[in-house]
């Protein structure tokens, strides 16, 4: 039983550091089988002896699986134990990629890509979110959203150089084929052991901040998923992830901008894409901190206003060689805010009132339409660009995505205003816990 002392200053995110950073890898590296065939794509294709119709499928068949899995995903999570979930997921996501060193017929391989989209999404994606939740005190989301965010932008880093390393290595000395066989057993592997990790590390918690937590006895619960419908702050989550969600899968038109606008070359253009991924941890980190101090929402705002300042600034600067310095500060501010939203996402689900037993039903009405944007924007970009010739296309797109962030801006003042009595709850407890660690101490 804890001591007064420790009870007060107990700290479910410090005494759950380990499984977190497990969560982070798992995060992480259950998306390189389906994602890697891009980073290896002539690779892939001459290998599996498919065309780039056929390679274009795979992903389209991935992509309309994980559309239909965040909603799917949703009700699987507060259903069956978060625990079986993820490692189910991990599991079979590994034995896939197993499958994939047969080096099978298409339509094979183009099975495997729709069972991925089930074994890292449907399976996955809520009950990781959920778990994430389950790890933090009330107080510690932001941190703990940030830290997830963050570190998956690190093991990502090292991952790729890694992986990189290794396939050019296997490449020049043996074979493409030996090369690309390595990459997909050292994944394959990697996922089967995260899943056991997991199984060993994650319990799923009967209770969290008083909440009794309970798994739904039905498939389908109407009135859970009515309720969580009706809730103003479902649909005031899912604008701001996909006003800020739109410039996360758009940021990379900066490159071709800045070759053409502010004349830099193709490798200083392709190093600021790179440059987004060293701003990730940096953004997510210092958000999720500040907004455990400050407020998941007031600090989401305050975001808001740096990214649209950000995109505002690329727009309207001169294009001049001698402003590229200027160009990488405002690109700094996009890329740090933009991440840092991302992770506080699912950060503020605790102002908005939800238990952590309907996480699941609230995710699958956020998730698919706040991340649907991915579907619209690159459309939306081509057409900017082909309409509009030259600077003036990305102009265009641009401004989209400032009048975006700005509508972003809007949101999180209207989720404040909807969530005040909450955040003035949460402040409360915040500030009880504090006066009793005080008063254990003296």
């Amino acid at each position: 039983m804890s001591t007064p002392s420790t009870a007060a200053n107990d700290s479910s995110l410090k005494r759950n550091m380990p499984t977190l950073l497990i969560l982070i890898v798992s995060g992480a590296l259950i998306y390189a089988l389906p994602y890697f065939r891009y980073y290896y794509y002539d690779a892939f294709v001459k290998l599996f002896n498919i065309n780039n119709t056929q390679m274009g499928a795979l992903g389209s068949a991935f992509g309309g699986t994980a559309i239909i899995g965040y909603m799917c995903g949703g009700f699987f999570a507060d259903r069956w134990p978060t625990r079986y979930l993820l490692t189910i997921s991990l599991v079979a996501t590994g034995l896939l990629g197993y499958l994939l060193l047969t080096y099978p017929p298409y339509p094979v391989v183009l099975g495997i890509h729709l069972a991925l989209g089930i074994t890292s999404i449907v399976t996955f994606w809520s009950a990781l979110v959920k778990a994430i939740r389950s790890l933090a005190n009330s107080d510690e989301q932001g941190r703990a959203f940030g830290l997830f965010e963050g570190g998956r932008g690190i093991v990502n880093m090292v991952q790729s150089a890694i992986i990189l390393s290794l396939f050019g290595y296997l490449a020049s000395k043996f074979s493409d084929k030996t090369a690309l066989s390595a990459i997909i057993t050292v994944y394959s592997t990697i996922c089967l052991l995260l899943g056991l990790l997991v199984f060993t590390m994650y319990k799923d918690p009967a209770v969290r901040g008083g909440e009794k937590i309970e798994l739904s006895k039905k498939v389908f619960e109407k009135e859970v998923f009515l309720k969580v419908a009706k809730m103003p702050t479902t649909w005031l989550c899912t604008i701001i992830i996909f006003t800020s969600y739109s410039t996360i899968i758009s940021y990379f038109y900066i490159t071709p901008y800045a070759t053409l606008v502010f004349g830099t070359s193709a490798v200083f253009a392709a190093a600021m894409g790179y440059f987004s991924q060293y701003c990730r941890p940096v953004g997510c980190f210092v958000s999720g901190f500040m907004a455990d101090k400050m407020g998941s929402s007031k600090m989401l705002t305050l975001l808001f206003v740096i990214m649209t300042v950000g995109l505002i600034a690329l727009v309207t600067m001169p294009g001049k060689p001698s402003m590229v310095w200027m160009l990488l500060v405002f690109c700094a501010a996009i890329y740090a805010s933009m991440y840092g939203i991302q992770s506080l996402h699912f950060a503020i689900l605790e102002e908005g009132d939800y238990p952590l037993s309907v996480t699941g039903a609230a995710t699958a009405i956020i998730t698919p339409l706040g991340y649907s944007t991915e579907m619209i924007m690159p459309i939306i970009a081509g057409i900017c660009l082909d309409s509009y010739k030259g600077a003036a296309g990305y102009k265009v797109f641009f401004s989209i995505l400032i009048a975006l962030s700005v509508t972003g801006f809007v949101t999180s003042l209207i989720w404040q205003y909807v969530t005040r009595e909450k955040r003035a709850l949460l402040k409360a407890q915040k500030l009880q816990k504090k006066e009793a660690a005080a008063a254990a101490s003296v």
